[in-house]
């Protein structure tokens, strides 16, 4: 495995070549040091073989794994955050209780200094506070709103998400973590506005944390707003979860160690990216830039890179990929750092070498990564009574992970269980169990990917 720490990055794609060809190894990084550098960021990179086929070539997998380490951060930097919450008619009863509940205990969580506005959605959408700077003596106030939210109308959930991000984006500065909470059961009037949006909010560095409140919450539309935003998903049943849950991101964000990361990925000479699993993968050729967002203390983010690569003669160096994470230092305020791998493989005729070189647990790692994504891809189906295509997608899933005991394949094989015994081409029923296993393969898959 190659592994990255602090460096200063001047060497070159033909450098890097050089450089494996003397030290016959099928990784390399630059480590030249930097003077203001914490060196908590760190990028490894492996490859599912060391070796490839030479003259017919193939497919190849690279594993990059961006980790941070230990630091001691006590101080965190104001929180901007928006609170958007679901008050359509839908979440009428236990779910509006539970929002305002959890509403509150958010309110209570905020420190002196930090921005909050309270956007709620329903028929219409309101600001119910504009970004404001949270001052105790104004905390009755807030609460007293939040207790006046009422369960009404339909669902402007994507005119929500809108103001939110435009209240976020009016206090946000240098020094801001800006965040925005959606709290609702993610079933809105229109959903095609909703996707491009989660997407602007990632862009523009905003993650959202979607928080499934209801008895019908869409976990699909919810998780995709997590996934596009860089943000955090998860089902919550009681309002003290909420707390729980945003105390959780609240210590990340104390921890945090990198701002805006973002990992490119430039192949080697007629080397091409086919996919990185469980990402978003423009197609074409040539390289990518993936957003990764903002890394805490004891972050791992892992990617598994398909590439396909050209045949070489015997014994060749042939280049595969070059990987740059670049970030802004959180830590030391050393301002845009980076870490860079090139993975380079030896071109064999033999076999059996080949076979031999081949890394299962990078094999491990994209097995369960496709699983996982195939396995939202299933719940989809299933949302959408495409009920014998998600079978078929669970089972392909179901022989990815193989005979594993994590919890993930357990969940995937009571799902597929749970839709195999469906009629074809049915709306999929709203029993108790089935939904328990629609949502702990949703959640775990979720898990898997990061989210």
């Amino acid at each position: 495995m190659c592994k990255s720490g602090p460096a200063t990055y001047r060497t070159s794609l033909f450098a890097h070549l050089l450089i494996g060809l003397v030290a016959l190894s099928g990784c390399f990084r630059d480590t030249t040091p930097t003077p203001d550098d914490p060196g908590v960021v760190f990028l490894d990179a492996d490859l599912g073989h060391t070796e490839v086929l030479a003259d017919t070539g193939g497919e190849v997998l690279a594993r990059l794994v961006v980790r941070t380490g230990d630091v001691n951060q006590t101080e965190r930097s104001p929180l901007n955050l928006a609170l958007v919450i679901d008050t359509s008619g839908s979440m009428l009863g236990d779910p509006i209780d539970r929002a305002r509940e959890a509403s509150l205990s958010i309110v209570d969580l905020m420190r002196e200094g930090d921005f909050l506005s309270v956007v709620a959605f329903h028929t219409e959408t309101e600001v119910l506070l504009p970004s404001t700077e949270v001052r105790r003596g104004d905390l009755d106030e807030i609460r007293e709103k939040i207790r006046g939210m009422e369960a009404r109308g339909t669902t402007d959930l994507a005119g929500g998400l809108r103001i939110g991000l435009q209240q976020v984006m009016s206090h946000r500065s240098n020094e801001s973590i800006d965040r925005i909470v959606l709290l609702g059961d993610g079933v809105p009037n229109d959903p095609n506005p909703i996707v491009p949006l989660a997407q602007q909010a990632g862009n523009s560095g905003v993650p959202i944390a979607a928080l499934g409140l209801g008895l019908e919450y869409d976990e699909t539309l919810m998780g995709q707003i997590a996934q596009l935003s860089r943000g955090h998903f998860e089902y919550v049943q009681e309002a003290d979860q909420v707390a729980s849950v945003f105390r959780d991101q609240l210590i990340r964000v104390e921890r945090m160690l990198a701002r805006n990361a973002v990992l490119s990925l430039q192949p080697g000479p007629g080397v091409e990216i086919s996919e990185v699993l469980g990402q978003e993968t423009p197609q074409g050729g040539g390289g990518l830039a993936l957003n990764l967002g903002d890394l805490s203390e004891g972050d791992r983010r892992e990617l598994v890179v398909r590439m396909t690569a050209p045949g070489r003669r015997e014994g060749a160096l042939v280049e595969l990929l070059d990987a740059r994470l670049q970030f802004q230092d959180n830590v030391n305020e050393a301002g845009s750092l980076r870490r860079t791998a090139f993975l380079g493989a030896r071109a064999t005729a033999d076999t059996t070498r080949y076979e031999a070189s081949r890394n299962a647990e990078v094999h491990e790692a994209a097995a369960a990564l496709r699983a996982a994504t195939a396995t939202l891809t299933a719940i989809r189906m299933v949302r959408t009574g495409r009920i014998h295509d998600a079978a078929a997608f669970l089972e392909n899933a179901n022989q990815m992970i193989g005979d594993s005991s994590s919890e993930q394949a357990a969940s995937i094989q009571r799902l597929r269980r749970a839709v195999e015994a469906m009629p074809a081409n049915e709306p999929a029923p709203s029993s108790v169990d089935f939904e328990e296993s629609v949502r702990e393969a949703h959640d775990e898959s979720m898990d898997v990917l990061g989210y």
